[in-house]
């Protein structure tokens, strides 16, 4: 099982004393970062207390409105951010042709017969991935409100939506990918010999091995979370721990 990533912030409450500005301008600053992210801050039922801070809030992944438009026009793609009227733009290299885009929550997602191409808001630039020579385009394409999963003939490709970061695994010679489903913040392809998963706020790919004949019967992903069921087993993984969790079904 692969690991990595960042550690999810916490926010602190701001305090109402008027001697003690220093946690309270942090708490606003930080809050300003996190709405621009698209982490919204829950209701105080949500609070927990934690360390020095009086209370610490669970970070919101709910969903989010498309927060970026993409325009395409001539040789260059443009991402105009619905906030900040901001636009970030990218060149179309000689004879590219663009084959698809799209937007949901914070992802923009434009795919070339060359190159994956995808930016969030406060992104400077676009994010890129090149295809090989002779890889498909992609056979899959799944988008989250923070994520989104790309498949062709040799890879899988995951996006992380907080961060704006590619990933991928490759392909083995005769692997394909079976299954493939995306929720608010998590994106999961499925194979006959592993399942792999992009989650919101952690960087990369994770992946957990299937046993031999191991065959899946389900996959579902909604908001936070996707289980992927076999005969022996149910997997979990949800965002933002973008870790695997397996629960043996053979006894129960």
């Amino acid at each position: 099982m692969t690991r990595a990533g960042t550690t999810p912030i916490r926010l602190p409450a701001s305090r109402s004393s008027g001697h003690r500005r220093g946690p309270r301008t942090f708490a606003v600053v930080l809050a300003a970062v996190l709405a621009a992210s698209g982490i919204g801050i829950p209701t105080a039922a949500h609070a927990r207390h934690f360390g020095f801070f009086p209370q610490v809030p669970l970070l919101d992944f709910g969903p989010i409105e498309d927060q970026l438009e993409i325009l395409v026009r001539d040789r260059e793609i443009l991402a105009v951010d619905a906030w900040t009227h901001a636009i970030t733009s990218v060149d179309l290299f000689r004879g590219e042709s663009v084959l698809w885009t799209g937007v949901r929550g914070r992802v923009a997602l434009a795919i070339t017969d060359r190159r994956a191409l995808a930016t969030v808001p406060g992104l400077s630039s676009w994010a890129e991935r090149a295809f090989e020579l002779r890889e498909s385009s992609p056979e899959r394409i799944l988008l989250g409100d923070r994520v989104a999963l790309l498949v062709t003939d040799r890879r899988v490709f995951g996006f992380e939506g907080v961060s704006g970061s590619w990933s991928e695994a490759g392909l083995g010679p005769r692997e394909e990918v079976l299954l493939a489903d995306a929720g608010t913040n998590v994106a999961v392809a499925v194979t006959r010999t592993r399942v792999l998963g992009v989650a919101a706020a952690r960087g990369g790919l994770f992946q957990a091995d299937l046993g031999i004949r191991e065959e899946v019967q389900s996959l579902h992903a909604h908001g936070s979370l996707a289980t992927v069921t076999t005969r022996l087993r149910l997997l979990t993984f949800r965002a933002p721990d973008g870790i695997w969790q397996s629960t043996d079904l053979s006894f129960r």
